[in-house]
């Protein structure tokens, strides 16, 4: 039985949490807000897929902790937010040599923390697809049949164990009857999902709107978004992934937000991050591709101008010490 750490019990982390411990493996939480809740009642899962699935899994409030009670752990599932310094956060459960760190984060090149940091622990790239709301502590809703964690070694020419590793934890999620395909190179998975990220998440954020309104609103909008995703086709073929996001694949998923303008949009993570007054993800998903874009030589002026505005956003909403007031002119 593989012994797992979840890092980032949101509501992915909730969904897998579940997934895991149903496809027989021992899970250990790390919760925060949810800590109470989950410690008494467990994780509840209600599905449209599944069904109503209850889990109780261990449940601890830091990485050391989880470490001290309930380790060692084989894999370490990073469910939480793709914020700089989170390698850091889970060193105290991660064993040399045996840990598989398992990235279930948004965003491009956000696997070289992690594998500086761990230089002997396999690492496990994973891109998410799976609509879930934690509705009140402990309890997910996961409300459409979608769901798919698409994962793969980093780097993609890994060791015979690394790969052994990833389709062990692959397994799990089919024995519960989920979707866990593994690809031989996952990162060309990434730069599909960050055309949809680098261009709607930004957009919907910066203009309050889901993604239906935001379209409905002017008759520039579906051009505009059309062109932030041809600039991550145009950079991911310069990383060398000409194949991840063609105008097909560009067309395809404007597609179904497209779709949505009349039927109701959906509000992407960005958004639900701002109108909750918490960071987002805006360098991860803007920031690295923006500075990929420098390194390679490729002209991104809209995903230039959402870095600059949405990092002003990320700003304004969560004031440091760096925010200077603005003085009053008498």
């Amino acid at each position: 039985m593989s012994n797992i750490l979840v890092f980032g019990a949101g509501g992915v982390g909730c969904v897998y949490a579940v997934i895991l411990e149903k496809g027989g493996a021992n899970v250990t939480a790390v919760c925060r807000t949810n800590y109470a809740a989950v410690k008494e009642n467990g994780i509840l899962m209600r599905s449209a897929k599944w069904g109503h699935v209850r889990s109780k899994p261990n449940v601890v409030a830091t990485c050391h902790e989880a470490a001290q009670n309930f380790g060692p752990f084989d894999y370490i599932l990073v469910a939480s937010k793709a914020f700089s310094g989170t390698a850091e956060l889970i060193a105290d459960a991660v064993t040399p040599g045996k840990t598989a760190i398992v990235l279930a984060q948004n965003g491009i090149l956000i696997e070289e923390d992690y594998a500086t940091k761990f230089p002997n622990n396999v690492i496990i790239s994973g891109v998410v697809y799976l609509p879930t709301t934690q509705v009140e502590p402990g309890v997910v809703e996961h409300g459409t049949l979608l769901e798919q964690f698409e994962i793969g070694t980093f780097p993609a020419k890994a060791s015979a164990e690394a790969k052994a590793q990833t389709q062990r934890f692959s397994d799990m999620f089919t024995a519960f009857g989920a979707k866990a395909p593994v690809h031989d190179d996952v990162q060309a998975r990434r730069w599909i999902k960050l055309c949809v990220n680098a261009s709607l998440n930004p957009m919907t954020a910066l203009s309050m709107c889901d993604d239906g309104n935001l379209l409905r609103s002017s008759s520039y909008a579906i051009s505009m978004v059309r062109e932030v995703m041809r600039e991550v086709g145009r950079l991911a073929a310069a990383a060398g992934y000409p194949d991840a996001v063609t105008e097909d694949e560009i067309e395809y998923q404007l597609s179904r937000h497209i779709g949505r303008i009349e039927t109701g949009g959906k509000e992407p993570s960005m958004l639900t991050d701002i109108k909750c007054g918490r960071h987002i993800e805006v360098e991860a998903i803007l920031g690295n591709a923006v500075r990929k874009a420098g390194e390679l030589g490729v002209a991104v002026p809209y995903l230039t101008i959402l870095y600059v505005l949405a990092k002003g956003r990320d700003f304004s909403n969560l004031r440091n010490g760096d925010w200077k007031p603005i003085v009053a002119i008498s």
